[in-house]
């Protein structure tokens, strides 16, 4: 298949250069990062998707990427069917649909798009590892643990923790005298760091392990805080091995307000190939909408 689509003239795909390209590129597609997706090399390429969201009015730029499924069903009634990921035969069937329903589209012309409020949320800014939703993720080589908004957690590990195997204590990096605990990083699982009882550092670590990832000195956490509230004002990522498109790169933090510069807001930024959400919330002080400012 791969053969002819290097052989191709134009492909016409929906959320193809968000998605299908990058799984592609394992077996010899030739792609090139553009944006925020991938082009072909050497190829026309007409993403329905990505070119519905280029085009959209201003005021809807921030709405949710309409799926495939809500776009045949706001022209045609029509819903996609479920399947059994596990019976090549139904898995078969629901992709050649997919092609169907593509071409149909693309044989529109004039594309009614539905408009959508965006349903991603942002959790409360101290719990990074609720499980409200949460899962596994098989890539054909690696398993990654998930949360909602696709940021991966650690595996609560409180056996080999209660029975020694991994160190209930460490010594601050900063000081070298305080005693950092590791129960609620490994053993719940309940966060990802640890202030330094002694020198007041603060501690972080990859999610679910003792493995230090940054350590910074009380003095420098204290320079970075909002002038409004109070609260800290820091950004970490992490990248994960994606949903079998190849790796993603997952961000959130808390910055200060470009519009009046006196608040802070929260955001998420998640760049999972075919899975990509954006999320900022309100400044603290002037109240402002930062999805919606960054628009006007």
């Amino acid at each position: 298949m791969v053969k002819l689509l290097n052989d191709a003239k134009a492909i016409v795909t929906y959320n193809g250069e968000g998605f299908d390209f990058l799984v592609l590129e394992k077996y010899g597609l030739k792609i090139k990062k553009y944006k925020d997706r991938w082009k072909l090399i050497g190829i026309k390429s007409l993403d329905i998707m990505h070119t519905i969201m280029e085009k959209r009015p201003k005021e809807h730029r921030n709405k949710k990427y309409p799926s495939l499924d809500e776009m045949i069903h706001q022209h045609y009634g029509l819903n996609k069917t479920k399947y059994n990921p596990d019976v090549l035969e139904e898995v078969m069937e629901h992709c050649l649909k997919d092609v169907e329903y593509t071409k149909m589209l693309y044989e529109e012309k004039i594309w009614k798009v539905p408009v959508i409020e965006r349903t991603s949320k942002k959790r409360r800014w101290d719990n990074w590892y609720d499980d409200d939703v949460s899962g596994v993720v098989w890539d054909g080589e690696n398993w990654t643990y998930i949360a909602d908004f696709g940021r991966p957690v650690g595996q609560p590990n409180a056996f080999d923790f209660i029975q020694g195997n991994i160190p209930r204590e460490i010594d601050c990096p900063l000081c070298e005298k305080g005693k950092i605990s590791l129960y609620n990083v490994v053993a719940k699982c309940c966060t990802d760091e640890e202030t330094c009882p002694n020198c007041g550092g603060l501690i972080k670590f990859a999610p679910g392990t003792s493995i230090i990832i940054s350590a910074t000195a009380k003095e420098e956490v204290s320079k970075n805080i909002c002038p409004n509230c109070g609260k800290r004002l820091e950004q970490s990522g992490y990248e994960h091995y994606g949903y079998g498109a190849g790796h993603g790169f997952l961000s959130h933090g808390r910055s200060i307000c470009p519009a009046c510069g006196k608040g802070c807001y929260e955001w998420e930024d998640d760049d999972t190939p075919g899975f990509r959400e954006h999320w900022k919330g309100k400044c603290c002080y002037c109240g402002k909408d930062i999805d919606k400012w960054y628009i006007e």
